[in-house]
Order: structure tokens, then C-alpha cells, then sequence
């Protein structure tokens, strides 16, 4: 396993790119939210707090697999399996978050950007340590996820990621038939943005701590400084619509993956 993964960052280190991957992003500026839910039955999602946040671009899809399939072509690391519903610009799926940080970096090599991960293992996990300074991709945080899905400074206030109707942004239980959908077929956001709500899940950055935002700081918050289980955001195919609350929080080891679980990315502008 360590000689796999030592052979991984070598790859993402001296990899001659003869190829370019765009990633499409939008632009959310900046402003103050209030993040989290009073009245949900999961008290991890309370309590609401205020949060402020810098500019940032964010991914205007959900990875898809012929994008992390390329990554996979290029580093030697494994396919994830699509389950046998459909690969190309469908979302990926049963994928880490780990394997969503490495593309992260892959990508920001490709793109002629800093990489945002300094990444080792020890004997027990893989560390990763996050430059928030730095121009590459990474994954968002919870409170950009939140922020963004909510339509940003341009929100207006609906209880899905642009309406009040899942059914016009999301592929989930009641309509997917059981399985993902191409990306960006649904409505967008107040941003611009797709698939917030459904589709697949989504890994950010921060640890999981159940009441972390009883101390959030109100400044660009980045998650707890210790904990071993990742967040996940929004809803997914196979998931009903009490769900898809904006709010939602779900977590699980950085190690594990899921086949409703996928990612999307950030960085700075």
C-alpha cells in the first residue's frame, strides 16, 4: 500500500502533462451568511452562526468521470467503479477523499498552478495539510459549500440550491430512476451553479466535529483543527428529499468511499 501511494506522488511530481483539463468555475464573491439550522432534527447542524468568506471559484459541475478518469490514466491510480450506471459526464462516484485531494493536486500541476496539498503518510493515515495561500484547487470548505449552494450575494432565499421545488435542481430519489444523471441537466443556482443539491454527494475539506459550530470562528472557518472522519455535503440520487437540506451534514473516513459521493472544486480567483 505505501509503495503505491509513495509511486502516486511521484507520479503527480515528474508526470509530463500532453494534455489539458479545464475545469469550468464560477465566480462567488464574497460576503456574510448565516450558516446552519436551528430547527432541523440533527443537531449537528445548529447552531445558526454568522460566517464571513472571501471571494472564491468553485466548480460550476461535479467531477465528472471522464475527468477523474484522465487523472487516473495519467497517475496509475485505480478506476473507481461506476457501478454500471454510466461513466462519462456523469458524475464520479465511490471515490475517497483522499483520491478527491489527489486530484486536486493532479489538476493543479495540469493547469500550471500551485498545488494546494502537501501530502504524506504515516504509519497509521495519510496527512494533509491545506495552503490556503496558494492559486490551485482544492476541495471547499463546508462553510463555501453552504454559502455557494445558497446562491452567495445573489441568494434569494429558496430551500434548495435555486428554488423552492427540488424537482426543477436536483436528481434524487423521486426522479432519478435510480441513478445518476449527466451533469448540469437540472436548473442552476442563483450562481450558476449545478447540482447542489442532488446528484451525488459532495466531500469538502473540513473534519467532522458534531459541535463545531457552537465555535466556528466568523472569519473563513476551515473545520476543527483534529478529528479523523471528512464532511460530505448535499443530497444524492438515491436519497429522499429530507435530504436535500442545505444544511445537511454527513461524514465518514477519508479512506472510505460511497456510490453516492463525489466531489466538486475551489480555488482562489
Amino acid at each position: 500500500m505505501k509503495q503505491v501511494f509513495f509511486s502516486i506522488i511521484l507520479a503527480l511530481s515528474i508526470s509530463t502533462f500532453v494534455f489539458s483539463q479545464k475545469m469550468e468555475t464560477v465566480l462567488v464573491q464574497g460576503g456574510t451568511f448565516v450558516m446552519g439550522n436551528d430547527y432541523s432534527i440533527n443537531t449537528d447542524e445548529a447552531p445558526e452562526h454568522k460566517v464571513t468568506l472571501s471571494d472564491f471559484e468553485i466548480g460550476k459541475y461535479e467531477v465528472t468521470f471522464s475527468q477523474f478518469d484522465q487523472f487516473c490514466i495519467s497517475t496509475g491510480w485505480e478506476k473507481p467503479d461506476d457501478a454500471g450506471l454510466g461513466r462519462d459526464n456523469n458524475p464520479v462516484m465511490n471515490i475517497s477523499w483522499e483520491s478527491a485531494v489527489m486530484y486536486c493536486n493532479w489538476l493543479s500541476k495540469m493547469d500550471g498552478l500551485d498545488r494546494c496539498y502537501t501530502i504524506r503518510r504515516d504509519s497509521l493515515a495519510t496527512i494533509v495539510l491545506c495552503d490556503y495561500s496558494t492559486n490551485g484547487y482544492r476541495l471547499p470548505t463546508e462553510a463555501e459549500w453552504e454559502y455557494a449552494a445558497k446562491g452567495g450575494n445573489k441568494s434569494n432565499g429558496f430551500s434548495y440550491s435555486g428554488s423552492n421545488n427540488p424537482d426543477e435542481v436536483a436528481w434524487y430519489y423521486s426522479n432519478s430512476a435510480g441513478r445518476p444523471h449527466t451533469v448540469g441537466t437540472k436548473k442552476a443556482n442563483e450562481l450558476g451553479i449545478f447540482d447542489m443539491n442532488g446528484n451525488v454527494r459532495e466531500w469538502v475539506w473540513d473534519l467532522y466535529e458534531k459541535d463545531y459550530y457552537s465555535k466556528s470562528p466568523e472569519s473563513n472557518p476551515t473545520g476543527p483543527a483534529d478529528g479523523v472522519r471528512r464532511v460530505f455535503r448535499g443530497g444524492g440520487w438515491s436519497f429522499k428529499v429530507g435530504f436535500l437540506r442545505l444544511t445537511a451534514r454527513g461524514y465518514m473516513g477519508p479512506n472510505k468511499s460511497y456510490g453516492n459521493v463525489g466531489f466538486r472544486v475551489v480555488k482562489k480567483p
